[in-house]
C-alpha cells in the first residue's frame, strides 16, 4: 500500500557519463560507479520526499581490485560484491566486477560467478547499481519485514529490478539515454535471472527479471512494482 500512494515523480536525472580520458580505467569505473549512486539517490529522495517518507540514508563502498571488506551480513565483499547487506546498511560494489560489466566481457571473469555473465556495458552496470540501492529502499519502507520466513527472495528481487527501471525512466525522461541503453540494461537483467526453482535464493528467471524491470522503464510509476509482490 506504500507504493500505491507514491505519485510518478521524475526528477532532472542525468545521464552519468564516464569521467574524461587521460585518467585510467578503473578511476573512471569509480567516478562512474558514484556518480550512478548519486543520481539514483536523487531520484529516490525526491520520489520519497514528495510520498511524505523519509529521505533514504545508505552507504556505498567500491571494493578495490584485489582487496575484501567485511561486512555486517556475515560474508566477506569481495572481487565480484554486487549487493545491499542490511546490517550496515550499505551497498558494496567490486571495482573488478564493476569494470567487466562496463566492458562488457562475456567470457570468464568474476561477473560470471556473481551472475552476470553475459552483462554488457555502462548502463547495465548502472541497472546493477540501481537493483540494489532499490533493495535499500525496500529496507526502509519495511518490506523486508513482510518476507515470510524461510520464503524465498524471487518477489523481492524482480520488485527490485521494477524499481531499478523506475529510475531507468526518469533517465529516459531527462532526455540523457544514449542508443543501445536500454538495450544493456535488458542484458543484464537476462543474465541476472536463472532456473534454480527449488533454491530460496532463485530470484527470477531471465525473462521474468527482463520484464520486471520494464515494467518500472516503461510506466515511471513506483505503484506498478507493487504487483510483484502480490501476485507472488
Amino acid at each position: 500500500e506504500v507504493l500505491e500512494d507514491f505519485e510518478q515523480a521524475v526528477p532532472a536525472a542525468s545521464r552519468p557519463l564516464p569521467a574524461s580520458q587521460g585518467r585510467t580505467e578503473n578511476n573512471k569505473v569509480t567516478d562512474y560507479l558514484q556518480k550512478v549512486i548519486t543520481n539514483v539517490d536523487q531520484y529516490w529522495t525526491q520520489t520519497l520526499t514528495q510520498a511524505g517518507q523519509p529521505e533514504p540514508r545508505v552507504g556505498f563502498v567500491v571494493i578495490p581490485q584485489g582487496g575484501a571488506a567485511r561486512t555486517g551480513c556475515e560474508v566477506v565483499a569481495d572481487e565480484t560484491a554486487a549487493f545491499y547487506c542490511t546490517g550496515d546498511d550499505t551497498i558494496y560494489i567490486a571495482e573488478q566486477l564493476a569494470s567487466d560489466l562496463w566492458r562488457g566481457i562475456n567470457d570468464d571473469f568474476p561477473g560470471q560467478r556473481a551472475g552476470y555473465g553475459r552483462a554488457v556495458g555502462d548502463f547495465g552496470l548502472a541497472y546493477v547499481v540501481a537493483h540494489e540501492y532499490a533493495h535499500n529502499v525496500q529496507y526502509e519502507l519495511g518490506f523486508y519485514e513482510l518476507q515470510p520466513r524461510g520464503g524465498g527472495v524471487r518477489a523481492f528481487e524482480l520488485q527490485a529490478d521494477c524499481m531499478a527501471g523506475l529510475w531507468g525512466n526518469s533517465v529516459y525522461e531527462a532526455g540523457k539515454l544514449q542508443p543501445g541503453d536500454v538495450e544493456e540494461a535488458m542484458s543484464t537483467a537476462l543474465a541476472a535471472g536463472d532456473f534454480d526453482y527449488n533454491n530460496a535464493q532463485h530470484h527470477g528467471t531471465p525473462q521474468e527479471r527482463r520484464d520486471a524491470w520494464l515494467l518500472g522503464f516503461e510506466s515511471g510509476d513506483p505503484s506498478r512494482c507493487q504487483r510483484l509482490v502480490t501476485q507472488s
